[in-house]
């Protein structure tokens, strides 16, 4: 997920491909992780945890003088956990993985 430290890195990327003149910045960033773990029952205890900062981060590389033009988003399978059920037949499986978001901008036009 986008820690503090990894947003200003990212952020102080932004900044430095803008003094060079760049006109295009790209940016990879976890917009959200698929966790959990198997039940004692067997079954698949999925969770989802979202990164509600990626909106206001995004909205932070604008401010340095970028323009978001595209996004792409992948799930990154990282693996599976899976346990017997204990009342029928059959395993639960638990994924885990991330959703990566790609993020394109474009130097602002200066006025």
């Amino acid at each position: 997920m986008l820690t503090t430290d990894e947003a200003e890195r990212l952020l102080r990327a932004a900044r430095e491909a803008h003094t060079r003149g760049d006109p295009l910045l790209h940016l990879h960033v976890e917009v959200s992780r698929l966790t959990g773990a198997p039940s004692s029952w067997g079954s698949a205890a999925n969770e989802c945890l979202q990164n509600e900062s990626v909106g206001y981060f995004l909205g932070e590389v604008e401010r340095v003088g970028w323009r978001l033009k595209h996004t792409g988003y992948a799930f990154v399978d990282s693996g599976a956990t899976t346990s017997d059920r204990v009342m029928s037949t059959g395993t639960g499986v638990v994924n885990h993985g991330a959703v990566s978001g790609y993020f394109t901008f474009r130097r602002a036009a200066t006025v």
